[in-house]
């Protein structure tokens, strides 16, 4: 038994609570069970060559990422807040 799965098991509440929990984590287990069925039918992860033109068509659409910021962004925000600190 893993680490992670020791400390999860000791923190099962007692009951109908447990019940609860051990249903969720079923319903866990089958929604990643699935996505992984899903990864391997659809052909597993794709190629480097893949990706990049997949990332290309999604830029050549006018995509933008809004989820998180960029990379360099947030690179800059934290070497800004270290000059302050200093």
């Amino acid at each position: 038994m893993r680490d992670r799965d020791v400390e999860a098991e000791a923190k099962v509440p007692n009951g109908a609570d447990r019940a609860e929990w051990y249903r969720e984590r079923f319903r866990r287990a089958q929604a990643i069970a699935a996505q992984k069925a899903r990864k391997k039918a659809f052909g597993g992860q794709p190629s480097e060559k893949e990706t990049a033109h997949m990332v290309t068509e999604f830029h050549a659409r006018g995509g933008q990422v809004t989820v998180c910021p960029p990379a360099d962004a947030t690179l800059n925000t934290a070497q800004e807040s270290r000059r302050r600190r200093s």
